[in-house]
């Protein structure tokens, strides 16, 4: 653990910070097509690359999931926060039959995993996967979601607060890294980057250039404290995507904007080894949380990493 300290809050939350509806909307979104659909819970935007961003700007995590059309069938990278029905909105966007396939199994990223048929999920060697698959998230765990100052949108029509959880789901596939999930015409290739959870993984497809990142990057807050985080292997699977940078030109986060720029992979990765060896200054939190602050991203760490 790094002693490095420039400040010293016991009881802030470092993870949440208030009034974060008032940074939208985002200016990533500003190049991009919007998309009208007739479930307004979702904003949808068109990315080059013929891929559909599914961003669930109400809620405060402003999870995104991704339709991904192929010529023989589309995959949904991630099913969201559960507020919105996602399967309609995805029967909106293609007549093409859409399989899941996750980035983790945190219940903002598979809340709606049980309205589909065909889902795919990494077998992490910690079984956290297979755990919420069986089991799902109860409406206690799912509360924290839409507690007060979570949510600024009105709920979608038949969204219960009262009742609201994720029901247990079934897994088709269960990945592997190096696993491919063929579209078609087109391909995403399975590589398991684990640091924020122990079966997240990175979706890269070679023809359009792209790379899905799951919630190993995203503009804000990105964390590592979470049951299965481990701060070395978020190090170590950024050295793995930044190496691939040959394959790829844009990352495609499961928050906060989609469309960036390969780059800032970079950024982090210094931040991270600077953060490793003990230079960086951070706030501490809640619990001991750690928050590095380096503007356009922090990075959260739990006490004991």
């Amino acid at each position: 653990m790094t002693e490095c300290s420039s400040e010293t809050t016991q009881n802030q939350d470092v993870v949440r910070s208030k009034g974060w509806e008032s940074a939208l909307p985002r200016a990533a979104y500003h190049n991009l097509e919007r998309v009208t659909t007739g479930i307004p819970w979702f904003e949808v935007y068109r990315t080059p690359g013929n891929v559909f961003a599914i961003y669930e700007d109400g809620q405060f995590e402003e999870t995104l999931s991704y339709l991904v059309p192929g010529e023989e069938r589309a995959v949904l990278i991630d099913t969201g926060d559960g507020i919105g029905n996602i399967r309609t909105l995805a029967e909106e966007l293609t007549s093409l039959p859409v399989s899941v396939v996750n980035t983790h199994h945190h219940i903002d990223h598979v809340a709606q995993n049980y309205l589909f048929d065909d889902v795919a999920l990494f077998d992490d060697p910690l079984g956290l996967a297979r755990k919420a698959a069986a089991e799902g998230f109860s409406h206690e765990e799912a509360l924290d979601l839409i507690a007060p100052g979570n949510v600024w949108k009105p709920y979608p029509e038949g969204f219960d607060p009262a009742t609201y959880h994720m029901p247990p789901f079934s897994v088709t596939r269960w990945l592997k890294d190096g696993d491919t999930i063929d579209l078609g015409d087109r391909a995403l290739e399975v590589i398991w980057t684990p640091g924020h959870s122990p079966d997240s993984v990175s979706l890269l497809d070679r023809k359009a250039r792209l790379l899905w990142v799951g919630d190993l990057f995203y503009t804000g807050s990105v964390y590592t404290f979470l049951p299965g985080g481990d701060f070395d292997q978020f190090l170590a699977s950024y050295r793995k995507l930044i190496d691939l940078f040959p394959l790829y030109d844009k990352i495609m986060p499961s928050h906060n904007e989609p469309w960036l720029d390969k780059e800032i992979l970079k950024d982090v990765l210094a931040a991270a080894e600077g953060i490793r060896k003990g230079k960086t200054p951070f706030t501490v939190g809640k619990g001991g949380m750690r928050k590095y602050d380096f503007g356009r991203f922090a990075l959260i760490l739990g006490p004991d990493q």
